[in-house]
């Protein structure tokens, strides 16, 4: 092997441990994803009702509200005890109304960053859902409704 490529080579391979171990500590250095529930606690184990709240006589942003911006919703304070489970008794994706999952999602990442949930909550998804580690399935939180 000729003095030329021995150089290359030899360059080439230190190249590629000091990019190896450059690589490893920053993912050392990274800072831990925010994970609900799995690497911090989670501020919001009854999804929907905890942060659809009343804080005071100017913001109630309780859900019981929202049907009423709907023109035509009938009144669910009555019928709904658990949320989201109760408003899945029309958004099932059998009936008219729309279904429950492709009208949350859209209106909680509407706007991308101009939308309250993406801003504020990082659109976190580990917010309304929770993931079962042992399985890998991921389920819908759900609460009493705050009516």
């Amino acid at each position: 092997m000729n003095k030329r490529r021995v150089i290359v080579l030899s360059s080439l391979l230190v190249g590629g441990l000091l990019a190896a171990v450059l690589g490893l500590t920053a993912a050392a250095n990274a800072p831990t994803p925010l994970l609900p529930g799995i690497t911090a606690k989670d501020e919001h184990p009854n999804g929907c009702v905890d942060c659809h709240i009343k804080i005071d006589e100017t913001k109630d942003y309780r859900l019981v509200n929202l049907p009423k911006t709907v023109k035509g919703h009938p009144d669910v304070s009555k019928i709904v005890k658990k949320l989201p489970d109760g408003c899945e008794l029309c958004h099932n994706g059998k009936g008219k109304a729309p279904d429950l999952p492709l009208v949350l999602h859209k209106i909680h990442f509407e706007r991308g960053a101009d939308n309250h949930f993406v801003a504020f909550y990082q659109g976190q998804c580990l917010n309304c859902h929770q993931l079962n580690l042992s399985t890998g399935e991921m389920t819908v939180k759900s609460g009493p409704a705050n009516w």
